[in-house]
């Protein structure tokens, strides 16, 4: 089950070699400032060497990066996989705050779990095709105005 102790001590450099990701020092998610480690599939977002967002998305066309996304969410202690079905949870199921589906083909479903935002982004067929996971409030309020305004 997940342990949100592990989020706070999520660091790349436990599922990446250095040449494997790139580090952009003056990266700006959801509009705060900080560093971001990784590529567009996936990505951490750290202020003051402290992980605050973790972004997988289009990963399901690289066995590769399937398997790291896959490797993560299970370090955090998530039983569900990127590119598997998707099956309901007692804290994933109809419980989200929000849902869109601005992603072609993909339905995202938002839940505050334990204080952070979560975002589950599930195919029609019912797979799993993407996740992020936000700590910093500032960031979580970014994401979710849209809803609220």
């Amino acid at each position: 089950m997940y342990d949100k102790t592990k989020f706070s001590m999520l660091n790349i450099d436990d599922f990446f070699s250095s040449d494997q990701y790139q580090t952009i020092e003056d990266f700006s998610y959801a509009d705060v400032q900080g560093i971001g480690k990784g590529g567009y599939p996936i990505l951490f977002f750290y202020i003051l060497d402290r992980v605050e967002a973790l972004s997988i998305e289009e990963v399901t066309d690289n066995a590769f990066l399937i398997d790291k996304a896959n490797q993560i969410l299970s370090y955090l202690g998530f039983d569900f996989k990127i590119g598997h079905p998707f099956e309901l949870t007692d804290e994933f199921n109809h419980n989200y705050r929000f849902k869109d589906s601005f992603i072609k083909d993909q339905i995202r479903y938002y839940y505050d779990f334990e204080g952070m935002l979560i975002v589950l982004g599930i195919t029609w067929e019912g797979i799993l095709d993407s996740f992020e996971m936000v700590n910093n409030k500032t960031i979580i309020n970014n994401r979710l105005e849209f809803f609220t305004t």
